[in-house]
């Protein structure tokens, strides 16, 4: 394995994009998504980079690149079709020891970019080792059809469990031997098919009362209870004609 599978944490932090083109734009949006800094310098902006501007979600350096421009980053991405300029990109921030990305060309990278399949907090990442990119693609969208809205809730559900248990002072080996038996448990398919009674009885299960879905502060299956409580007071309705 040559690449180490990393999430960073780039909430603020200055990265610097060099380039305007639609490539730097998918780049600018993503780092934007994670609520960094982000500082453009291109001599020119596509339309939607150019509204970000104007709403003042990027800074923007209206020129070349020119050496000196990444003091201060905390990662770097070239994204210019200038090879002996992105080089140059690379160079200065291997020298400065600032992460840096140049797009398709692993050659002048210290890290490469996966493929994500994100569902709001669940992010699946998918690396080919840059060997190819359009695999990469291919296995996102498989995974993304396969991942379905179930599990954005059993990740909900997981982190509300995470809150009641850490301030218990179980230890790592605890926490660790409880999660293990809620994977186990296969939970996706019941939260899935809204099959709220077999869920609260397998939480109870592996955690003890206190944590149904209604006491971790879950409302799933409300909206359902009613209108099966709507229907059965509609079949129970004394018939008039009669």
């Amino acid at each position: 394995m040559r690449y180490y599978p990393v999430f960073l944490d780039l909430k603020e932090r200055l990265c610097v994009v060099v380039g305007g083109g639609r490539v730097a734009e998918r780049k600018i949006k993503s780092l934007l998504r994670t609520g960094a800094r982000v500082k453009v310098i291109s001599p020119r902006l596509t339309d939607s980079l150019a509204r970000l501007k104007k709403g003042k979600k990027i800074s923007h350096l209206s020129r070349t690149y020119r050496r000196g421009d990444l003091r201060g980053s905390f990662l770097v991405i070239g994204a210019t079709d200038d090879r002996a300029v992105n080089g140059r990109i690379f160079r200065e921030a291997a020298a400065g020891r600032i992460p840096v990305n140049v797009v398709d060309d692993p050659g002048h990278s210290s890290f490469i970019v996966p493929s994500v399949v994100q569902k709001k907090d669940l992010l699946v990442a998918i690396s080919t080792s840059g060997k190819s990119p359009a695999l990469a693609r291919l296995l996102r969208q498989k995974f993304g059809r396969e991942i379905g809205p179930e599990y954005e809730r059993l990740l909900k559900l997981l982190g509300k469990v995470r809150e009641r248990l850490l301030p218990l002072g179980l230890g790592q080996p605890g926490n660790q031997k409880i999660f293990r038996k809620l994977a186990n448990e296969d939970l996706a398919p019941l939260i899935r098919d809204k099959k709220i009674l077999e869920l609260n009885r397998r939480l109870a299960s592996v955690l003890g009362p206190g944590y149904s879905l209604e006491e971790l502060g879950l409302k799933w299956g409300k909206k359902k209870k009613s209108r099966e409580r709507k229907a059965e007071s509609k079949e129970n309705r004394p018939n008039r004609d009669g």
